[in-house]
């Protein structure tokens, strides 16, 4: 009995894609101020660091995040962002503050943020 040879090829044919792939340095974080804010938002939070990037056609779009909450970064350049801070009721916690440029991957350097009611003069 003659055996034959089982081995067969397929062979796939793909069509061109436009979807293009962009590879960054993630970016980092030196410095921050102010580290407390009104509980009314709003508190314009400059972020000195390296690396910030902003390239909304490769999804790259710096986001700041404020415990939980994220919002949008202004982008003044690769070595300073600004961050408006949300509103938050708590003035009792401190809260974690981390970057991202895609609004995924997040910072982890030790920075806080932490909030305070608004003072009454009379």
């Amino acid at each position: 009995m003659h055996e034959e040879d089982s081995t067969h090829w397929t062979y796939y044919e793909y069509d061109p894609s436009s979807v293009e792939f962009y590879q960054y340095r993630q970016c980092s974080m030196i410095a921050m101020h102010p580290h407390r804010g009104l509980t009314r938002g709003g508190t314009n939070v400059e972020v000195i660091g390296l690396d910030f990037r902003y390239m909304p056609e490769y999804g790259l779009v710096p986001h700041c995040k404020f415990g939980n909450k994220i919002v949008r970064a202004v982008f003044d350049s690769n070595v300073r962002i600004v961050c408006p801070s949300p509103p938050n009721d708590n003035t009792t916690s401190v809260l974690s503050f981390e970057v991202s440029l895609n609004g995924v991957d997040w910072t982890n350097t030790g920075f806080t943020f932490s909030y305070f009611e608004e003072p009454i003069i009379s």
